[in-house]
């Protein structure tokens, strides 16, 4: 069966290859932030760790500083992952469940749209996969390698994304259900060793930069925090069930209560590596607004315990499920086709999340045109600065004028003092903050840009020429 699995995952990679090269969206801004990153290496940044940026360096070496450069990391992480799943579960479990836990996945949304859009997501669920691959080999074996190799993609995990933490938590939790006299074997310990090794360079970069990111790990938790906040816990709710592909979601519930009684320690396995994770952001979203893809990563073990039960139900909700599964992913990537089948009311062009994936291109050509050597590129938002560093010709470096929090580009103001008696073009979604002015002698507005998607203006960015920069931006960010 592994050459049929084989197949489709390749299938389903050159798709999306041919996808990224032909379909008409551009990278999303958090893409180009981290793109950008992979041109500033470093061993950390100021909101996420480094693999983002370094996986970012080598592919782009490769394919260029293309959209393809950029994705074909998520397009293989993907893959290879759907190859390594289908060995790991055969062996816990049987032939079938592993078909399904390696292919049934390209029809969950949230793990479809990983599997193109490039961003920590990607790593982490890799590296995580991997590291509870092989913490559950060194549960069983209580072998030194297979420990270490836990420590070891337990720390790229780290290096992907910050909570990779969980898997220190749960891993202690599942030893102590399944095998808890290992707690007192050192060879357990010779995988968090190897994990904090790994992710001492983030530690140093943090103690260089004022722990700058542990303060915006720490606001993101706070930030707009009421209890109870009904609306966010609802919103987050029905985020995950969109995320799975409705029936699915409700599959992982059942599978979550059945080992309650099973006792059964794979399905243990499965559950305490994603049902403590789905709880504790569920509970943090009665305090704040939690984005649905914060949990992703917990569904990786959830995803094989939904294919294991999915294989007994019953056949008309295994084709429904199907069904709504593949139908939900088609639409996801191809917004366009609500429109001819008449259901542009369900998702107008003004909510399509595909919305925020088109026009940069547009604007880097627009902006191309006015840019010149004697100019730099400058914004009040993070997101238009790293779309035009990557499509405005040439790839110059760009400026962010920060009026809200801190972001990496406040780290990297050190080459703006020889534009001295230069001038900027300053894109935004409207005006030119008041206070960007004490930087400047004179303004002049250039241009409009509007960007049109499914036949809807959904968004317009507004082009100036500022003149005479004065060498200096007085800038305060509020917040991390």
């Amino acid at each position: 069966m592994f050459k049929y699995v084989l197949g489709i995952n390749l299938l389903l990679a050159v798709l999306r290859i041919l996808y990224i090269l032909l379909y008409p969206i551009d990278l999303s801004p958090e893409e180009a932030q981290y793109w950008d990153w992979s041109r500033h290496l470093d061993l950390s940044y100021y909101s996420k760790p480094p693999m983002v940026a370094y996986m970012n360096f080598l592919s782009t070496a490769i394919f260029g500083n293309t959209e393809l450069g950029v994705r074909i990391n998520a397009v293989l992480l993907s893959f290879l992952l759907s190859l390594i799943t289908y060995k790991f579960v055969k062996e816990i479990y049987d032939e079938k469940t592993a078909f399904l836990s390696s292919v049934i996945p390209n029809i969950l949304l949230g793990f479809s749209i990983n599997s193109l859009l490039f961003t920590t997501d990607s790593p982490l669920i890799f590296f995580w996969a991997l590291s509870l691959i092989f913490l559950y080999k060194a549960v069983e074996e209580n072998r030194l390698i297979p420990w270490i190799f836990t420590g070891i993609f337990g720390g790229l995990a780290f290096l992907s994304k910050y909570p990779a933490v969980f898997l220190l938590p749960l891993g202690v939790l599942y030893v102590f259900i399944v095998r808890r006299e290992l707690l007192r074997d050192i060879k357990i310990y010779s995988s968090i060793f190897v994990a904090f090794i790994l992710s001492l360079p983030v530690l140093i970069w943090n103690i260089k930069h004022d722990f700058i990111s542990f303060r915006h790990v720490s606001n993101l938790a706070d930030k707009g925090s009421s209890f109870p906040n009904i609306s966010a816990f609802l919103e987050f709710l029905g985020g995950q069930v969109l995320i799975l592909s409705l029936i699915p979601f409700f599959f992982v519930i059942y599978g979550w209560f059945k080992t309650f009684f099973t006792r059964d320690k794979r399905d243990i396995f499965l559950t305490v590596f994603s049902f403590p994770v789905f709880l504790f952001f569920l509970l943090l979203s009665l305090k704040k607004r939690v984005y649905a893809n914060w949990p992703d990563f917990g569904y990786y073990t959830a995803v094989i315990l939904f294919s294991r039960h999915f294989l007994n139900a019953p056949k008309f909700l295994k084709v429904i499920t199907i069904f709504i599964g593949v139908f939900l992913t088609i639409l996801i990537h191809f917004t366009p086709l609500l429109d001819l089948i008449g259901l542009r009311k369900l998702l107008p062009p003004k909510r399509d999340p595909t919305k925020f994936l088109v026009g940069w291109e547009k604007l880097g050509k627009e902006v191309s045109e006015l840019h010149t050597k004697d100019k730099f590129i400058l914004s009040s938002a993070y997101q238009i600065s790293a779309e035009l560093a990557f499509y405005v010709d040439g790839n110059p470096r760009t400026y962010v004028y920060h009026v809200n929090r801190y972001t990496q580009y406040y780290l990297w103001r050190e080459g703006l003092k020889s534009y001295k008696g230069s001038d900027a073009l300053f894109v935004s979604y409207g005006g030119i903050p008041k206070e960007l002015m004490k930087s400047f002698k004179d303004k002049a507005f250039i241009k409009r840009v509007d960007i049109f998607w499914r036949g809807k203006r959904v968004r317009s960015f507004y082009i100036y020429l500022l003149k005479g920069f004065k060498g200096e931006l007085y800038e305060k960010p509020e917040g991390y």
